[in-house]
């Protein structure tokens, strides 16, 4: 038996953490904030925080890992397993939640010496990502790259015979970063760890791929070709029409059909970041990999019942985008310093190559930062056909003369009276610095200019305020349309079929938007030709699940 209790995540937006407890040992996964106001921290229970065994951290972003300090000053004295990666963008984002909050006039309920006591682990020190390791006598885990930023991962993790899959935060449809499929890689992880213990040819059970408990027994020359299948089905070795492993009595394994698949238009096509939906395409591959069996599921569905592709939101940007720049209006866009602002920095070169981009100082640094981390980044391969690697495009960008840098007032206010229509990426995408609100009062007056919003407002901030009373603060448009960094609609609905949980929980938006999505959900599977005998658990900070 494994409790899971929630102290922040499920069923709102924000301080993500969530307990697992067994008979041994107790591991906690994410401890985030809510950055409405003062910050609300999650529901930890003072008593358990010495006792815990580890912590789990997913990525860097504030709702997942600024609360980590508070941990220390409770009294827990173990480590942090997390990337490389994470670790070097956790100072940045522990000192802008300092300074925010000191801003603010708020205290922090730890201190900064709690953040220097944090004692991290690195994932990459101890496996290759999809490798089961043992982290616990009698706990093993798996990690993979989830997509969402540079440095975060998914785990997969094994105690007391129950099998856990946590997203983190997940997309498959990053422009720029890689992402580990969560079903291939518990197949991998299972095959490669067979493969360690198989010294002669014999029948083995594994668990994983047709259950937990042995149901499927297959021998060793057959689960050997699966492997090899396996790693060059991740390699994108396999044909276009598909492989069928074994006999007609074996398992068939199918390379799974890629969603959605850059591909290049007519104008710069060596450079271009251009989708193509190929989920209604009479060429896709129909797939046959055994669906990946697990006892509990938390699974992100921030974007809830939005059922926009990356390729949907991209358009409908690229239209807000134009129409500003038609009436002779700037855009002002809002970024994180790292994450999707990069993206679309260079999304937006190759859309809009003959209008200025002008680009913040501590964007640039973080464009930096993604040139330094190109384990992470997307490469060559038949997703990207006729484009160049990630790491070659950010080269380009940073090397390139057809865009303005900016970090002094002189600069900004040079460049302001110089261009008409104009793209202007700044950091801080809720808009709480006062250079994010220096910005809007440069744009406000003006009714051709836009302020286009592309992530969360959490409620309180000055972007939400914007949203909610925009003509309060002056007469410029103000608009949001997501970039997706999250799962949506049927992201979720792929992610449930891939990997069928006895228990799944959806996390990482707000209670009344995750009961939608679940009544969708279940509304479609129990259509009678539905495959998914779907379960999905409604919880909420302060809730517990026992599986």
């Amino acid at each position: 038996m494994i409790k899971l209790n929630v102290w922040g995540g499920a069923g709102e937006h924000g301080r993500s953490a969530y307990l697992l407890s067994g008979s041994r040992y107790r591991l906690l996964l994410d401890c985030g904030v809510k950055k409405e106001g003062s910050g609300e921290y999650p529901l930890i229970e003072p008593a358990v925080v010495p006792q815990l065994n580890a912590v789990l951290l997913s990525h860097a972003h504030e709702d997942h890992s600024v609360a980590i300090p508070l941990l220390y000053k409770l009294g827990y004295t173990g480590e942090v397993w997390t990337t490389r990666e994470t670790k070097e963008q956790l100072t940045t984002y522990f000192r802008a939640w300092r300074r925010n909050m000191e801003h603010a006039g708020h205290a922090l309920p730890y201190d900064k010496s709690d953040e220097q006591r944090i004692r991290y682990r690195f994932l990459e020190d101890e496996t290759e990502r999809e490798c089961w390791f043992e982290l616990l006598p009698g706990v093993s885990v798996i990690w993979g790259r989830s997509g969402h930023l540079a440095g975060s991962v998914w785990f997969g993790l094994e105690m007391q015979g129950r099998r856990i899959l946590y997203s983190g935060d997940y997309t498959s449809e990053s422009m720029l970063l890689q992402v580990d499929d969560v079903a291939d890689g518990f197949r991998k992880a299972d095959l490669e760890l067979q493969s360690r213990t198989w010294t002669k040819p014999h029948s083995v059970s594994i668990g994983g791929i047709q259950g937990l408990s042995g149901r499927n027994h297959v021998t060793y020359k057959r689960m050997t070709r699966q492997l090899e299948y396996v790693k060059a089905h991740a390699l994108g070795a396999t044909g276009a029409e598909g492989a069928t492993i074994g006999s007609s009595a074996s398992l068939e394994w199918e390379p799974e059909p890629r969603r959605h698949s850059p591909v290049p238009t007519d104008k710069h096509s060596s450079a271009d970041y251009s989708y193509r939906d190929e989920r209604t395409s009479e060429n896709m591959v129909t797939t046959s990999l055994p669906t990946v069996q697990l006892d509990l599921a938390i699974i992100d569905a921030a974007y809830g019942t939005d059922r926009d592709t990356q390729v949907d939101k991209l358009r409908q940007i690229e239209q807000v985008i134009s129409r500003t720049l038609g009436c002779g209006g700037k855009v002002l866009l809002p970024m994180p310093a790292v994450g999707r602002g990069q993206e679309l920095i260079l999304w937006a070169q190759q859309r809009f190559p003959d209008v200025p981009l002008i680009v913040e100082e501590k964007l640039v640094e973080g464009m930096q930062q993604l040139q330094g981390a190109s384990g992470w980044l997307r490469e060559q391969t038949e997703q990207m056909p006729g484009s160049s690697r990630s790491i070659h495009r950010i080269s380009g960008f940073l090397h390139g003369t057809d865009w303005d840098r900016v970090g002094t007032e002189e600069e900004r206010l040079r460049l302001l009276a110089k261009y008409g229509a104009s793209l202007w990426f700044i950091p801080d995408g809720m808009m709480q610095s006062a250079l994010a609100r220096w910005y809007y009062g440069e744009w406000a007056s003006d009714a051709n200019n836009l302020v286009l919003l592309t992530g969360h407002a959490a409620g309180g901030t000055f972007a939400h305020q914007l949203l909610e009373m925009p003509d309060r603060y002056g007469i410029c448009r103000v608009e949001k349309v997501r970039y997706k960094v999250h799962q949506g609609w049927h992201d979720v609905e792929l992610m449930l079929k891939r990997v069928s949980a006895r228990h799944n929980v959806l996390v990482h938006t707000d209670y009344a938007e995750t009961e939608r999505l679940r009544q969708g959900l279940l509304r479609e599977h129990l259509q009678p030709e539905s495959e998914i005998d779907l379960e999905i658990d409604m919880l909420s900070p302060g809730d517990e699940l026992i599986f």
